[in-house]
């Protein structure tokens, strides 16, 4: 499917773009005054230190038997350092304000007293400074710019403009870091405009299609914006001729113009790195070239190449009518595990439904307000919206716009002009500049706990967005209602139409900073037998202050071939059985989620030790003449505590070629005729309830059967030999016939 600017996410203009000259020169307004430098200095008089003794410190001994309310060591610490020292205010009960003069820097005096083996830490004492609005002229409200509200959504709220998002407060937390980088997947960006020259990174073309891409090719490390200007028709029948929109150029500006250089605008991002990656071009762009794009940019996919430089924010001021497709559903997917931020625009539908890739599940979806805080008319709206931020409105419907975003542009009304600004006649209004302010603010709540997931930064946005006002200065403005086939125009915002609330950067940035993940804890045994099971505790873990756990999640994440859950996986315990015929170890990987998002994971590792049942052979005899049984008794095998023996199962290991079973050979006795003289060997293997194993052997040595009377086998046969008892009958039966025979005659 091609996703459109032209009708969801418009770049909304009175006239085309003019030429440079008719564009009024923003004047060089400037702010409240501000330091030369914003970095900390020291006090001019002297030396200033904040030193912290270790608690079980002489120091802090002495200091508990005193009835001071804190540490006042100056005096004692001259005489450990040799140095001439001050007390400074307390700081806390193991901490205060030490002050040397002017022989020593604040940073040198501290390295001094930190050697101490009774210091715990000690840190210069600086000054720091207020910080100011930037000095970027287009920043303030002038009757000299375009338009005279200047970069109204940007500053602190007020009684007129109400959805402001307050970025200069968050600034005072973060400006953000420059290793924080937002991907713009948009038409790509004009490298030239010197808003943006610092501030942007390599980048990637993705558009496949040459005609739409524009440029003379398919897909390039080039991220340049051509222009996307088409002629009459050639987007479908009956649609009319436009000009390039320089859309990439305006959201990029938006998320990270450069800020405070006294040129030009700020952006939300100040300091955050832009990585402009080109997905649309004339006529829109292709699913497939988006998708292959935001899994390039978050570091997912390394098709074409590795991303040298991987997003943890993707802004997608793009999108279509529909549903979420399996493709933009598998991407977000595998961005937000990867820890990459989605945020998306709600459309441009006029009260519709949101479109895709708005709608889909993972992604922080934006709708627009106006300066008032009333939905802006165009917007889509619903129940997959996350939160609204300023679009851009007019307010009057004719004449110049009052209220629009001012951002990054370009003159040229096809091919690249001048780079410039929007202004009050070439303006910018939709849900396309809404998205790049949340998508700022995530980079700057990021700058300022880079550990924070996905699902936290949409937590901490929502939880700290402002309440949409509830009622207007207009009667005819009504609230706002579920999405259906009729068109809403401005009304008054509900959480289940424009998000949770009003988008409040500087809450949303210092929730962020206090943030943390929560700690995991697992209990459970380290061995365990074969066969047993074993219970992990995972209720031990704690979520920061203010905040619950919210979810649990175990895993196998090694020995699953010995190992399994018996019961639920997503409880606070989790139970794993043992295969009792297996032996080795197993790792169980317990995750969990607190109730801003935040997640944090550990995992236990136990010793599976084999435990087998004991084999026993008892044989009829040790040496049996050829032709003769031999029975064989098992039933002394014996399993170990909890089990018993499940199967025996006999087998001939050597001398097959003269002993064969006579019958079963799965009970526990068996029967083995023996043909021949030699020897054989018979295996007994048992098998217990647990599935463990054991074997035994047993050998018997086999005779040949004796020739003559006496013969017929018997374990005394001795293979044919004459014995001493049978000469002594012949000799007795010869004497006797011979008396006969005399007698007779």
């Amino acid at each position: 499917m091609r996703l459109r600017l032209d009708k969801l996410l418009p770049l909304i203009v009175a006239t085309a773009l003019s030429a440079p000259a008719a564009w009024p020169v923003a004047a060089a307004e400037r702010g409240p005054l501000r330091p030369v430098s914003s970095a900390p200095t020291e006090d001019p008089s002297g030396a200033r230190v904040i030193v912290k003794y270790k608690a079980l410190g002489g120091l802090m001994r002495a200091q508990a038997a005193s009835a001071a309310k804190g540490p006042q060591q100056a005096a004692t610490m001259a005489l450990r350092t040799g140095l001439a020292l001050t007390d400074g205010r307390i700081v806390d009960g193991r901490s205060q304000v030490v002050r040397g003069d002017k022989s020593l820097s604040s940073a040198a005096l501290a390295a001094r007293l930190a050697a101490d083996d009774e210091v715990e830490y000690a840190v210069p004492d600086l000054r720091r400074r207020a910080l100011a609005v930037p000095s970027d002229p287009l920043f303030a409200a002038s009757s000299a710019i375009s338009p005279a509200a200047g970069q109204w959504y940007l500053r602190a709220p007020d009684s007129t403009f109400v959805s402001a998002i307050n970025a200069v407060t968050a600034w005072d937390i973060t400006t953000g870091l420059t290793s924080i980088v937002v991907a713009d997947l948009d038409t790509g960006v004009r490298f030239d405009h010197p808003d943006l020259t610092n501030k942007l990174l390599a980048g990637y073309d993705f558009i496949n299609d040459t005609t739409t891409a524009g440029d003379g090719g398919g897909r390039d490390s080039d991220a340049s914006d051509p222009g996307d200007s088409t002629t009459a028709g050639q987007c479908g029948a009956g649609e009319a001729a436009t000009s390039s929109s320089w859309h990439g150029t305006q959201t990029s500006g938006l998320i990270g113009a450069q800020t405070n250089n006294g040129v030009g605008m700020a952006s939300v991002g100040y300091n955050v790195k832009v990585l402009p990656v080109r997905v649309l071009g004339k006529c829109g762009g292709y699913d497939s070239d988006i998708v292959a794009a935001m899994l390039w940019a978050g570091g997912v996919s390394s098709t074409p190449g590795v991303n040298p430089t991987p997003a943890r924010v993707i802004n997608l001021s793009l999108g279509s009518s529909g549903s979420c497709s399996a493709a933009y559903a598998n991407a977000v997917s595998q961005l937000t595990a990867a820890g990459v931020v989605v945020v998306v625009a709600a459309g441009n539908e006029e009260g519709l439904a949101v479109g895709t890739p708005g709608n889909c599940s993972g992604v922080i979806a934006v709708a627009g307000i106006r300066h008032a805080g009333t939905k802006v008319g165009y917007s889509s709206i619903g129940p997959q919206v996350a939160i609204a931020a300023p679009a851009g409105n007019c307010v009057n419907l004719t004449g110049t716009c009052l209220y629009p975003i001012l951002t990054t542009t370009n003159s040229g009304s096809t091919t690249p002009g001048t780079n410039t600004y929007s202004t009050s006649s070439n303006y910018s209004v939709g849900t396309s500049f809404s998205t790049p302010l949340v998508a700022g603010t995530a980079a700057l709540m990021l700058s300022a706990n880079p550990s924070l997931t996905p699902a936290q930064v949409k937590s901490l946005l929502q939880s700290t967005a402002r309440a949409f006002p509830t009622t207007s200065s207009d009667s005819t403005v009504t609230q706002c209602h579920a999405p259906n086939s009729q068109v809403q125009d401005e009304c008054l915002c509900t959480t289940t139409t424009c998000g949770a609330g009003m988008l409040d950067a500087a809450a949303a940035v210092a929730a962020a900073a206090t943030t943390s993940a929560p700690a995991v804890s697992i209990s459970g045994a380290a061995t365990v037998a074969a066969g047993s099971s074993v219970t992990f505790d995972g209720s031990g873990s704690l979520a920061a202050s203010g905040l619950s756990i919210a979810s649990y999640q175990w895993a196998i994440t090694a020995g699953g071939t010995i190992a399994s859950f018996t019961g639920s996986s997503t409880g606070a315990t989790a139970t794993v059985a043992t295969s009792g015929a297996g032996s080795g170890s197993f790792t169980v990987r317990l995750t969990v989620t607190d109730s801003a998002g935040g997640q944090s994971s550990a995992s236990s590792t136990v010793n599976v030790t084999a435990v087998t049942p004991t084999a026993s052979i008892s044989a009829s005899t040790a040496t049996a003449t050829a032709g003769n049984s031999v029975s064989f008794d098992g039933g002394a095998s014996t399993a170990t505590s909890g089990r018993t023996i499940a199967s025996y199962q006999w087998a001939i290991t050597s001398g097959g070629s003269i002993a064969a079973f006579s019958g079963s050979t799965t009970a526990s006795t068996a029967s083995v005729t023996t043909s021949a003289a030699g020897s054989f060997t018979v295996q007994l293997t048992v098998t217990d309830s647990a599935g463990a194993q054991a074997s035994q052997t047993s050998t018997v040595n086999v005779t040949t059967a004796a020739s003559g009377a006496g013969g017929g086998g018997g374990s005394s046969g001795g293979g044919g030999a004459v014995g001493a008892g049978w000469l002594v009958g012949l000799a007795l039966g010869v004497a006797g016939l011979a008396s006969s025979g005399r007698r007779r005659r």
